[in-house]
């Protein structure tokens, strides 16, 4: 694998060469890839982000891992290699607390680089990432929680011919857990505690926070419990790197997002195969949705990778027709604004038992819904998925 455009950190001639000579057969140093301080490798990153980033400490390791952990968390998707002529059980430590993914001895770069880099960025392959699926919501009492569950267990029996995995809903809500709420579970960690996780995510990291509804069906709480509520502080630089790890653990990963920042939001959209917008056809979430769709726009995404669907859809007597919901959110073809059935006895009972509309009313007419709207996402190639 050649890696393309790895950055250097060194003042040393003699880690250049080593470095040079160990990339050979891993792609190649360029005299432009090789800076001599921090501030120019954040000038550089911010112009061309960079696969890998190996940086040389010595002359003040201290001061030098300190002045680099908020670059490190600022280019989540790069991987900083640490080198040092000695390594010590506290140099190895701090380093791997400011999220450094290597630590490496000056001695070894010749023969050990190529391999590390090889590990840490392997080659991007679409087809080796699971399907990203996010359900954002313009309002309280849209359903968004019970879609983003029942989808993924519709997603899951699918599926479950191909790919004997399991799938994974993730609950984003740190107000109120409303998946882990669903299936009555709690736990000790969730998605923000990942996030706010000293050192990398992986598929491993994930696997071992999510719990088993069952043995098809994975879910990550938002948080524990008893911290339902609390003011919840989180990296936004590391929303990437978190999917990209539910990706690599996970098939199919649903991710229950009712009430996240707009930054969040943007960053799921811009990473899911396929986003929804739940929302009721009241004026409320009507204006909600047309905001939220403005503000994404505002973050440089096309409105069109977001599937609007209306919750609770009855066709007689709704304060808003189908027709005037879908004129007033701008869409020039009615029938891009999904709906599903109101189905309240089936999602009450089977939110009351904790267990997914297949186990408790498969022939609800919600459940028939989901199953046609996960169809779409199993058998749409991931490239055009909702679009």
């Amino acid at each position: 694998m050649a890696l393309r455009h790895m950055l250097l950190l060194t003042t040393e001639p003699a880690t250049v060469s080593s470095v040079t000579l160990a990339l050979q057969s891993n792609g190649k140093l360029a005299s432009g890839d090789v800076v001599r301080d921090l501030g120019e490798l954040g000038a550089r990153l911010q112009a061309d982000a960079a696969p890998a980033v190996v940086v040389d400490i010595d002359a003040q390791p201290e001061a030098m891992l300190a002045a680099l952990e908020p670059m490190v968390r600022r280019h989540a998707d790069t991987r900083f290699i640490v080198l040092s002529r000695e390594i010590s059980n506290q140099l190895l430590l701090a380093a791997m607390q400011i999220g450094a993914r290597h630590v490496m001895l000056k001695q070894s770069v010749t023969a050990e680089l190529s391999g590390v880099l090889a590990r840490l960025c392997p080659p991007t392959d679409p087809s080796q990432q699971g399907s990203l699926v996010t359900v954002l919501s313009a309002g309280g009492g849209c359903g968004a929680t019970t879609v983003a569950v029942n989808l993924a267990a519709e997603i899951q029996l699918l599926e479950e011919k191909k790919r004997p995995e399991p799938v994974l809903v993730a609950d984003l809500d740190s107000a109120y857990g409303a998946v882990a709420a669903y299936f009555g579970m709690d736990g000790e960690y969730g998605f923000f505690d990942m996030l706010n996780r000293h050192g990398p995510l992986d598929a491993q990291l994930v696997q071992s926070t999510a719990l088993a509804h069952s043995e098809k069906l994975h879910v990550m709480l938002s948080m524990p419990r008893a911290r339902l509520g609390d003011t919840v502080g989180w990296d936004p630089n590391r929303i990437g790197e978190a999917v990209e790890a539910c990706q690599a653990a996970y098939p199919w990963t649903v991710i229950d997002a009712p009430r996240v920042p707009v930054m969040m939001a943007a960053e799921l959209v811009r990473r899911s195969t396929a986003t929804l917008l739940m929302l009721q056809l009241t004026v409320k979430d009507i204006r909600v949705a047309k905001q939220l769709l403005g503000a994404l726009a505002g973050q440089g995404l096309s409105t069109e990778k977001v599937k609007l669907v209306a919750g609770r859809y009855r066709k007689r007597g709704p304060l808003v027709t189908h027709m005037e919901a879908a004129r007033a959110l701008g869409l020039a073809d009615p029938a891009s604004l999904g709906t599903l059935s109101n189905d309240f006895a089936a999602v009450t009972g089977a939110v009351n038992l904790g267990k997914p509309l297949a186990a408790v009313a498969p022939r609800s007419d919600f459940r028939r819904d989901l199953q046609n709207l996960a169809k779409l996402l199993v058998e749409t190639p991931r490239t055009a998925a909702l679009a």
